[in-house]
């Protein structure tokens, strides 16, 4: 794509970046890194399936109709998590623009668990003929389009919207309640050991205790 990020050229009922993210964040050997249509970048730290990373990003309706306006969707994000995943949560936002993107926020969800999780979140598409999803991966921190952490991995998919249809005018859906991102539990700032002691620093929850009891621990 001349955007330099994964892009659909059909409306269809999804779109999915496919396997072009697989290769992890900037640190490793991502195609067009960092995969993004404005100058956010991808954090310089991390090695592939072992620290944050986004394998795929898919949008599809909920319904199985084309991507129009107004139709309720579904972001699907396949991504690594470091450890047991309670560090790590993805920011998703949408632009109804995609050459000119102003990022609005929908949620933020936590990895929930270790290795590979697929977390989703509903909305409902703007009007917009070209538009684009971001998935901002990253490790502790706070919600953002562009977090700039040093393990962030950051990626865009752009894809065409039809106009809504006179049948889809018919009837509205609204998309699925879905909670908050939880917050990082304190037990996870014991789990980082020495050879991780840059987690430690970057961690907004945590602090590295120097001379006894060397560690990390929590801040009060």
């Amino acid at each position: 794509s001349s955007l330099r990020v994964p892009k659909c050229s059909v409306v269809g009922s999804s779109c999915t970046s496919g396997p072009l993210l697989l290769d992890g964040s900037a640190s490793n050997i991502e195609p067009n890194p960092s995969n993004t249509l404005d100058s956010c970048t991808d954090g310089p730290n991390g090695a592939y399936h072992d620290d944050e990373s986004i394998d795929m990003i898919t949008v599809s309706t909920v319904e199985g109709g084309p991507l129009q306006a107004e139709a309720m969707v579904v972001i699907e994000a396949k991504v690594w998590a470091w450890q047991d995943g309670s560090a790590d949560t993805a920011d998703f936002y949408y632009a109804a623009d995609a050459n000119d993107p102003a990022w609005q926020h929908i949620r933020s969800r936590g990895a929930g668990g270790f290795n590979l999780r697929t977390l989703k979140v509903e909305y409902e598409l703007p009007v917009g003929a070209l538009q684009a999803v971001r998935v901002n991966y990253r490790y502790s921190g706070s919600q953002s389009s562009c977090a700039g952490g040093r393990w962030d991995d950051v990626d865009d998919l752009v894809f065409p919207v039809a106009a809504r249809s006179a049948a889809a005018a018919a009837f509205s859906q609204k998309p699925l309640p879905i909670p908050p991102a939880k917050s990082m539990p304190s037990s996870h700032c014991a789990t980082i050991d020495r050879m991780h002691k840059d987690r430690c620093v970057e961690n907004s929850g945590c602090k590295w205790k120097n001379g006894r009891g060397k560690g990390c621990y929590p801040k009060k």
